[in-house]
């Protein structure tokens, strides 16, 4: 509908003043006594005029008067104040309820190639509220990209490299000798276990997981290929990727523990994203840029561009040279690579994937990363708009009005199982999308376990629910069928306020849905959802459907296939499911 009133607004520039209409904003007013859609064109043309915005204004609000689109149209301190007319709304309301879902679709990417890679969380132990809450953010604007006509792709990028794995091997090393009564005859694991080592009660699972398939075998060094073939032969329900791969080499038995500990943490991951309905399409090893050489490959093509030098027995990036604030490390002096060099090598090969536009979620903690990143993708010649950073704040659980701080399971957090278990995971996608993703939230799961108003998902579901309830009755009582009978011809029955209005926000949803998503705004789905919902309701609440007369109740029945079309829509953009009763 946006797009419709710019055009009007561009012809009647066009025709009053022989001139092309600048870029101007076509907006919702945040009063609603002021209009269905005001804009601020008759400022940009006032330069150009020379003359004052409101009379431009008072110009373009009679020349829109004209048109049968609007029941009125008025210039209120330079702006134009636009209000949709009944005619328009009705004929708009009928091409919603043919067209269905097809109504809001609208083809913004044009195969535009994107890849959106989110949660990437270290598989050292299970994702918690955080890790979730990106998840849910990532994969609504996957959803919104290929419901847009964008080709979108959802990538994670695993953290199976470096240090933080070896010390996962460790703890497993260390808790598997511990079941056996042998924890003391490797001081060396025990102490670093002690300093470093992952201390949830996971690890215990892992050294069980483990014990079961080996028995004692990996307390001799010389039996850590036995005891690999033995995991491959137990049976795990979960794939052995990791530890298929396994060879031996300087600490075979914490390399070994590391491989294994992937595998059960990297399907535990799996599962609860599956959980939450989210299914990416590519799971990317950080551990497969070293193996294919791509580390050394771009270090050589940022060494030919003169942008690494040494000092102090380390390579170093000019990063200062474009925005950072200072230089960074690539390679320590101990030979070994940082992540910086296998982050700048993984966005390296995105780009050469044929990414027209990556969209990459970090936690909070990594605000300061973002522009060292993008400064390294400059040195490469790739636009700096290619790369987006949207950044993830954590989550707080509250129970019983306290703050659920950490889990015994977990050690430190309190792990997404937990409450996709305890509140289901509509309730944890609709919380997280309450507020912006860059902003703390807190999730009080006392009051997504009520059936009421307080409870933001039930209270939307529920209005998906109460239509289906009301066609069902229709039905049974009645003979008529809503979902498959064409009632758009009675909606001229309908006399309310409260009608027009219930139409005028389900079809403006549209524009709203279009604007969130080149906005990348996903949270503000959930606060049209609560507006629409909250508003049928009270409609619902207030007017009779069934047993008003027949023209009027056809065309309220029309009425709320259309509204229950727009919620349905709206939840299933965000991941959470319609239901038909609750």
């Amino acid at each position: 509908m946006k797009e419709l009133v710019r055009s009007k607004l561009a012809q009647a520039v066009k025709e009053l003043y022989g001139i092309e209409a600048p870029d101007f904003k076509v907006e919702k007013p945040k009063d609603e006594k002021l209009g269905d859609i005001a804009t601020n064109i008759a400022f940009l043309l006032s330069k150009s005029l020379k003359r004052n915005p409101n009379e431009i204004a008072g110009d373009l609000a009679n020349k829109l008067s004209e048109d049968d689109t609007f029941e009125s149209a008025e210039a209120v301190r330079g702006f134009v104040n636009l209000k949709f007319s009944k005619g328009f709304l009705l004929s708009e309301f009928r091409k919603l309820l043919s067209e269905g879902e097809g109504y809001f679709k609208e083809d913004l990417g044009k195969g535009l190639k994107v890849q959106l890679e989110f949660v990437s969380a270290n598989p050292t132990g299970p994702l918690h509220l955080g890790h979730g809450r990106g998840a849910v953010v990532g994969d609504t604007l996957a959803r919104l990209f290929r419901f847009y006509g964008f080709d979108a792709t959802r990538e994670y990028y695993i953290n199976d490299a470096g240090r933080q794995v070896y010390l996962l091997g460790v703890s497993v090393l260390y808790r598997y000798l511990e079941l056996l009564g042998e924890e003391e005859k490797r001081p060396d694991i025990k102490e670093l276990f002690e300093e470093e080592g992952y201390r949830g009660e996971y690890v215990i699972d892992i050294a069980k997981a483990l014990l079961e398939a080996v028995g004692d075998s990996l307390l001799s060094e010389n039996n850590v290929l036995e005891a690999k073939e033995r995991i491959l032969s137990f049976g795990f329900e979960f794939p052995l990727e990791y530890t298929s791969r396994f060879s031996p080499e300087k600490e075979p038995e914490v390399e070994l523990c590391s491989a294994f500990g992937l595998d059960m943490m990297m399907e535990e991951i799996r599962e609860d994203l599956s959980y939450m309905g989210i299914d990416f399409d590519v799971w990317f090893s950080e551990r497969s840029l070293y193996e294919r050489g791509l580390v050394e490959k771009l270090i050589e093509e940022l060494k030919g561009k003169g942008y690494v030098y040494e000092a102090e027995g380390a390579l170093w990036l000019k990063t200062s040279e474009f925005g950072d604030d200072k230089d960074r490390v690539l390679r320590k002096s101990d030979g070994s690579y940082t992540y910086f060099s296998s982050d700048i090598a993984y966005h390296w090969d995105k780009f050469k994937r044929g990414f027209e536009k990556v969209i990459d979620l970090w936690g909070a903690d990594h605000h300061g990363y973002v522009p060292r990143v993008k400064a390294a993708l400059r040195m490469l010649n790739i636009p700096e708009d290619w790369l987006e950073v949207y950044l993830v704040q954590m989550v707080k659980l509250f129970r019983g009005g306290k703050e659920v701080k950490m889990s015994k399971r977990a050690g430190t957090f309190v792990p997404l199982r937990e409450l996709l278990e305890e509140v289901g995971p509509d309730a944890v996608r609709f919380v997280f999308l309450t507020k912006r993703s860059d902003t703390p939230l807190d999730f009080d799961v006392d009051v997504v376990k009520e059936k009421s108003s307080d409870n933001p998902v039930f209270y939307v579901q529920y209005a998906h629910a109460r239509i289906s309830g009301v066609f069902r009755e229709v039905k049974e009582r009645l003979g008529l069928d809503p979902e498959g009978e064409d009632f758009s011809g009675f909606l001229d029955h309908l006399e309310e306020d409260i009608e027009l209005k219930l139409m005028k926000k389900s079809l403006m949803m549209k524009d709203e849905l279009i604007e969130v998503t080149l906005r990348r705004d996903p949270h503000l789905i959930t606060y049209l959802l609560i507006d629409l919902a909250g508003l049928f309701h009270y409609y619902y609440n207030h007017y009779r459907i069934i047993g008003s007369e027949e023209g009027v109740m056809k065309g309220r029945l029309a009425l709320l296939k259309g509204v229950r079309t727009a919620i349905g829509l709206s939840l299933k953009l965000i991941g959470v499911s319609a239901p038909e009763r609750m």
